[in-house]
């Protein structure tokens, strides 16, 4: 049984506009928190897909194991 990753407390990622990205909620993934395929090692687990209209600077953080996603726009 793999164990969940600890996800970077606080972070900042730039995304790309109209390229997808696939968020990890499984906890698996080496990638944090982007998805790496960890959850297919568990029944029913997907990522969640995201697409961006323009170029953004996204904070993520997850307080108490929920993943919190803050947009902001790219400087």
């Amino acid at each position: 049984v793999k164990e969940r990753k600890e996800i970077i407390k606080e972070k900042y990622i730039f995304v790309e506009a109209n390229k997808r990205y696939s968020w990890c909620s499984c906890g698996l993934s080496n990638k944090q928190p982007l998805c790496d395929g960890s959850h297919k090692e568990i029944v029913g687990s997907l990522p969640i897909r995201m697409w961006f209209h323009k170029d953004q600077k996204i904070f993520i953080s997850r307080d108490n194991g929920k993943l919190q996603l803050r947009i902001e726009e790219k400087e």
